[in-house]
């Protein structure tokens, strides 16, 4: 494994940490409000935020209808990480994925 994936797999495993814990703790309520739209939307250049690469890092996976762009989403997110194994599964296809993705550049 090199340096990125395993950076990769302790911030996945991580955020999945924070997934199972209560809804109500600061970081859960972050997340919940990342997805709230209030006001107009951000001119200039996008931001990078942590949904933003998590998204961008589910798209790679092949044959998954996973993404990161609602809070529908990240509910979904949430069941998975209840089950640590499927967690740990979707974290490994990610690993594969950026480690493939790494590759071809």
């Amino acid at each position: 494994m090199n340096v990125l994936s395993h950076y990769l797999f302790l911030c996945l495993f991580g955020f999945g940490h924070i997934l199972r814990r209560d809804s109500q703790i600061p970081a859960n309520q972050a997340m919940s409000g990342y997805f709230v739209t209030e006001g107009s939307k951000f001119k200039g250049r996008p931001l990078t935020t942590l949904p933003v690469v998590l998204n961008r890092d589910l798209s790679r996976i092949i044959n998954s209808n996973l993404q990161l762009k609602s809070s529908h989403d990240l509910e979904h997110l949430r069941s998975i990480a209840q089950q640590r194994d499927e967690w740990t599964k979707l974290i490994a296809r990610i690993r594969e994925a950026a480690e493939a993705s790494q590759s071809e550049h």
